[in-house]
């Protein structure tokens, strides 16, 4: 950017995106998200099944949602995750293994920024209601 800016003949400016994905292709990523939690799901898979470039699909999905695409792919984790939880049978680890987490420490950190506790007093919360 500095170097078109910079030394350009003609005026550079940068493209800024307007609208949304279409409502089809916006469901259709969806669907995929909701349907592969526990696979590692990467840009360029989900801008594969929209039919664009990773970038636009990036920006146009962040209009879409108000969220990029990696953070709407991690509540959706965190949301599966929660559900788990509520189950007794399922153990902590497996809930966030289940929910598509690498490992355990990486599912705890994440849920406890996104929810604002770790996976262990939100189930004990839970319990208690």
């Amino acid at each position: 950017m500095y170097l078109l800016k910079r030394y350009a003949v003609r005026r550079f400016t940068p493209v800024t995106y307007k609208g949304r994905l279409p409502g089809y292709r916006l469901k259709r990523v969806l669907d995929y998200i909701a349907a592969s939690l526990e696979e590692n799901i990467s840009l360029a898979q989900l801008s594969a099944i929209a039919g664009m470039s990773p970038h636009y699909f990036s920006e146009l999905f962040k209009q879409s949602t108000g969220r990029t695409p990696h953070t709407y792919v991690l509540l959706q984790r965190i949301e599966r995750a929660k559900q788990r939880l509520c189950d007794p049978k399922c153990s902590i680890i497996d809930a966030g293994l289940d929910s598509g987490f690498e490992n355990p420490s990486h599912f705890a950190r994440v849920f406890r920024k996104l929810v604002g506790t770790p996976p262990s007093r939100f189930r004990a919360e839970h319990r208690g209601a």
